[in-house]
């Protein structure tokens, strides 16, 4: 964790600037009244970061359109479109591209395909040229770019921006945003995809209202992330939340699972492993053609897939019932394209839960399945970027805060009109 910056008055404006944003951002209008009232900052400074605000273009300024009487209030908002950020879902063999607004809402989105071998510099070179369109195809001038996100599957070190190791992609100790930043002159934060999802419901979804809450996600393979005090938790170097590598069957004949260990719960509830239970064989990589097929048949009744998926939920039900005595999370967002068997999962994995539970009661813990596509995994991956802009600047960081870049930008663009 970086270390907190000591008492001066530029972290005095710092914190007062990102108060106001994040209160016109929670409330989506507010008044200047409620802003005081809300901060409980003098109106003098209220007036002020407002106004640099507005001349930013960053916030907006509408009527109310009833009054009770005598002068109608003037709301403030947030102007998604005063910057915009890159999220990029990377996989073994392509990248999911997304262009959001500054309330996270996609405005572009497109696939690309990585040719030959996942080798970083061509894969830094595919993902250079792969944003340069998608923001031209998007009509936005580069200068309102604010940075990339960028999320990906394995051991992530967020704060130096090197993924330490990704199965997937065969890659250790990969400086891949060092490397981003080189070709694109831009900021570029990468994480983990799964906490790249966490963060964007932390911030735009269905955990803004949930200081704690852990974000699940199924499919070839199970991903954690956790949130606690409404921080994504990382662990000491960048692996906590490798959740489909818990331990679930110990027996002899366990299935083998991808990290070369037996009875892994991604071993046994993953697309893969329920597939290579039902056919006996290595499934590879894709696995989305098979799982559906697989999932229609035990839908028509077939009981000894059925039986394999009603497995894979005892399974989930078990590991989730260890990570909630744990964590006492309020929430469990659930996504992924293993959502796709629905209730064959979600049903055993309900009924197990509460068997293994200890103390609090079951019902005290909200289950909310989430639809991901690969849009929303980039969506994630923008998000990390946004997530700058509503921290609280209290800890020291080398990078500038992503209000300075949107009012650096507003002051050079008024001194280009001005010289024009």
């Amino acid at each position: 964790m970086a270390g907190t910056r000591t008492g001066h008055k530029r972290l005095l404006r710092d914190l007062n600037q990102s108060i106001i944003f994040n209160l016109i951002v929670e409330h989506g209008a507010i008044s200047r009244t409620d802003l005081a009232r809300r901060s409980q900052l003098p109106a003098a400074t209220i007036t002020r970061i407002v106004g640099e605000f507005l001349a930013a273009g960053l916030i907006s300024e509408k009527l109310a359109e009833e009054s009770s009487g005598g002068r109608p209030p003037v709301f403030l908002s947030i102007n998604p479109n005063a910057g915009y950020v890159v999220g990029i879902k990377l996989r073994e063999d392509g990248m999911t591209i997304a262009i959001c607004d500054l309330n996270c809402t996609i405005i572009f989105s497109a696939d690309e395909q990585i040719t030959g071998e996942a080798m970083p510099h061509r894969v830094v070179e595919a993902m250079t040229g792969a944003v340069k369109r998608c923001v031209s195809a998007a009509s936005v001038p580069m200068n309102k770019v604010l940075g990339i996100g960028v999320g990906l599957s394995g051991l992530i070190d967020s704060a130096r921006g090197i993924c330490r190791y990704s199965a997937i992609l065969g890659w250790r100790d990969v400086e891949l945003a060092a490397a981003l930043e080189f070709k694109l002159h831009l900021p570029v934060r990468i994480d983990n995809d799964v906490n790249t999802l966490a963060v964007a419901e932390r911030y735009f979804g269905a955990g803004r209202d949930a200081a704690n809450f852990l974000m699940l996600t199924l499919g070839r393979g199970i991903g954690l992330g956790i949130v606690i005090g409404g921080e994504i938790y990382r662990g000491s170097s960048g692996g906590a939340g490798e959740f489909g590598h818990m331990t679930i069957d110990t027996s002899a004949d366990a299935p083998v699972c991808n990290c070369g260990k037996r009875g892994c719960l991604e071993a046994i509830a993953s697309d893969y492993g329920i597939l290579k239970a039902a056919t006996g064989a290595d499934p590879g990589h894709h696995v989305e053609d098979a799982i559906g097929t697989l999932i229609e048949r035990a839908q028509q009744g077939d009981e000894e897939v059925r039986t394999i998926f009603t497995r894979a939920g005892d399974a989930l039900g078990i590991a989730l019932a260890n990570l909630t005595n744990l964590f006492d999370p309020a929430r469990v967002l659930i996504g992924g394209k293993g959502l796709r068997a629905g209730e064959l999962l979600l049903e055993p994995m309900r009924a197990t839960l509460p068997l293994h539970r200890f103390g609090a009661a079951y019902e005290s813990i909200e289950l909310v399945p989430q639809t991901t596509d690969d849009a929303s995994w980039a969506r994630g991956a923008a998000s990390l970027l946004l997530r700058e802009v509503f921290r609280s600047p209290i800890y020291e960081g080398d990078e500038a805060l992503v209000i300075d870049d949107l009012l650096s930008q507003a002051n050079a663009g008024s001194q280009r009109r001005r010289k024009g």
